[in-house]
């Protein structure tokens, strides 16, 4: 006799519950708007990494200072916009968060390898574009196809990068912001649209819900149904004679 154990049943959509349920939490807790200033933030800094690069200076502190302080104010504008706690709203958040803590992770080795190897020419900066299409293709493989849309972007983006180096700050800074801004932009329209079918759904709820006043000359009985004092069959004659014939 086969006293193996059974196999459980595997479920091909085991992602759609965890899906919708990041979904609504991202409507609901302004995300949208979270991923746009995280986008601002992440271009001013980098604008000013461009002119530090721009203007000669090659000293890595002012680069790690730069990178800190964005790093504070995108944990301050995700706590702020998106509320204390975020990543523990919905099971997704977390998975996402780990996803681009690792990002960040990674691309701060990528740093430390390029200035230990004692290179002077600074070969890590594309390599930057090629773990953010990691990331973005993660989100893809968990969230959905539309997010290989920014992972393509970001392929490119690294291509541009190596042909101009000089400019690879701002170029990574731009595609950033815009991969941010269409983000926040598509799921803020979605909590828009969601307060507008809710505020429908309430305004409708009310108006069933309200008592329709009399008409004048209409009566209403305890029960609610109109009735018309001047129509009473009580003071009219032809019903008065038919109620006496009738049996």
């Amino acid at each position: 006799m086969d006293q193996s154990p059974h196999r459980p049943e595997v479920r091909t959509d085991w992602l759609a519950g965890p899906v919708a349920d990041l979904d609504f939490v991202a409507s609901r807790d302004r995300w949208g708007l979270a991923l746009m200033a995280v986008g601002w933030v992440h271009l001013a800094v980098f604008l000013v990494c461009h002119l530090l690069h721009v203007s000669g200076d090659r000293h890595e502190i002012h680069y790690v200072l730069a990178w800190g302080l964005e790093l504070f104010g995108v944990i301050l504008v995700l706590r702020v916009i998106a509320g204390r706690g975020w990543y523990r709203s919905t099971p997704l958040a977390g998975l996402i968060a780990r996803v681009w803590i690792t990002f960040l992770i990674l691309s701060f080795n990528l740093a430390s390898l390029n200035n230990l190897t004692g290179m002077d020419q600074l070969w890590f900066k594309p390599p930057l574009s090629t773990l953010s299409s990691f990331g973005f293709m993660t989100m893809a493989y968990l969230l959905g196809w539309r997010y290989f849309i920014p992972a393509v972007q970001m392929y490119f983006t690294g291509l541009l990068m190596a042909l101009n180096p000089d400019h690879c700050y701002l170029i990574y800074a731009l595609s950033w912001w815009v991969a941010l801004q269409a983000i926040g932009l598509i799921l803020e329209r979605r909590r828009q649209r969601r307060r507008l079918a809710a505020s429908d759904a309430v305004d409708l709820l009310g108006s069933n819900r309200t008592v329709k006043e009399p008409k004048p000359g209409l009566d209403a009985h305890a029960d609610g149904i109109p009735r018309c004092d001047a129509c009473d069959v009580n003071q009219m004659p032809h019903t008065a004679n038919l109620r006496q014939t009738t049996y």
